[in-house]
């Protein structure tokens, strides 16, 4: 069991042989390939992003075993770790959650531990895959986002808080803007449906008691610029 901790690398000054660099450069690009298959079940992705994924892990090994050993060491993977930075502003969570994890993948066969590495990267693609399987059969989630875009009227926030409690169970307004000198309100609203009552009955019913409105329904949340 000790040996799973134990380099392949002869020390820590990164002398090994071609063989042991294919084997760590192989392993690493398996590795990725399993994470870009995981990160792609049930993803919307792109195919830049599948193969730098898939890349980002073999990279991070080369660039790893050619430091060891030297205090280039922490100015490389700190230089990389800046990597999910920058795809953490425009990108959601799992994202970096890919991304971070070849870039833990590429460390750890960039140092050796080919079995470890091959064991952890497993158990969390497993712990992955299976919370998604669970989060699709139990989707039960009740959270609405509800944007309403209407005329200025008095107190029209009122009457639409009113209708809005007929069929949720809890119901907050978030965000209110005007436009065109407030002759047009934006009102966003945050709520939780009732368990009898689906997105179409909420529409039709707000469409049907509020003149000349439009209004957008969402269970996704906005993507923030930063975490």
């Amino acid at each position: 069991m000790s040996n799973l901790f134990n380099s392949i690398f002869n020390d820590a000054t990164a002398t090994a042989s071609p063989l042991q660099l294919m084997l760590a450069l192989l392993v690493s690009l398996v590795l990725g390939s399993a994470l870009t298959w995981t990160y792609k079940y049930r993803t919307l992705h792109t195919r830049e992003f599948v193969i730098s994924l898939t890349l980002l892990p073999c990279l991070m090994t080369l660039v790893i075993f050619l430091v060891n050993g030297s205090l280039g060491t922490s100015i490389a993977v700190a230089g990389t770790f800046s990597l999910i930075r920058f795809r953490s502003a425009t990108s959601g969570s799992r994202e970096l959650i890919a991304v971070f994890m070849a870039m833990i993948i590429g460390l750890a066969s960039g140092t050796g531990y080919l079995l470890l590495a091959v064991l952890f990267t497993a158990f969390l693609l497993a712990v992955w895959l299976l919370l998604e399987n669970r989060q699709s059969r139990t989707d039960n989630q009740r959270r609405r986002l509800l944007t309403i875009n209407v005329s200025y009227q008095d107190l029209i926030d009122q009457k639409i808080t009113k209708t809005l409690l007929n069929f949720t169970s809890e119901c907050d307004l978030i965000s209110l803007n005007t436009t065109g000198g407030g002759e047009t309100m934006q009102l966003v609203y945050e709520v939780d449906l009732n368990p009898q009552v689906d997105d179409f009955q909420l529409t039709n019913h707000l469409i049907s008691s509020i003149e000349n409105c439009d209004l957008a329904l969402t269970k996704k949340a906005k993507k923030k610029k930063n975490l």
